[in-house]
Parts: structure tokens; sequence; C-alpha cells
């Protein structure tokens, strides 16, 4: 833990890594202010096509069903 300085409210706090020289550090107060997650709101639509789901490799690629080889030798 390292103890620092918060940049916007100038209290004391510990944060578990090492800050870079010149780039700001929160506590943990300012920084949950600052954070900029972007979160699914409840009413955007989750969408799924399966069309997509697999990336679309061709037709030499599918498998087509062959008739068994037979143990017995033909001439």
């Amino acid at each position: 833990m390292f103890e620092v300085k918060c940049t916007e409210c100038q209290k004391n706090t510990t944060v578990p890594f090492e800050p870079t020289k010149g780039k700001p550090v929160y506590c943990k107060t300012c920084f949950s202010k600052h954070r900029t997650t972007r979160r699914r709101t409840p009413s955007e639509p989750i969408t799924f096509d399966m069309k997509n789901a697999w990336a679309t490799r061709g037709e030499k690629l599918r498998k087509t069903p062959k008739e068994p080889k037979s143990i017995f030798k033909t001439n």
C-alpha cells in the first residue's frame, strides 16, 4: 500500500499501486465521482444474432455426411 494525497480533496489516503508521476490519484470518494465505466441501462436491450454468433467459414469447412468405408476390398 502506498500513502498518497488525493488530487481533488487533498486528504491523505492509501492506494494499492505505486502512483505514476504526473497522473492524478484519488481517494475512494473522489474516485467514484470520476469513474466513467459504461453500464448498460435497464431500457437498453440485449441483442443476440445467431447468424453472427460464429464466424462464417465457408461451405468447404462444413461437414457433409459420407458413406462409411467398407473394410472389404472391392475390385
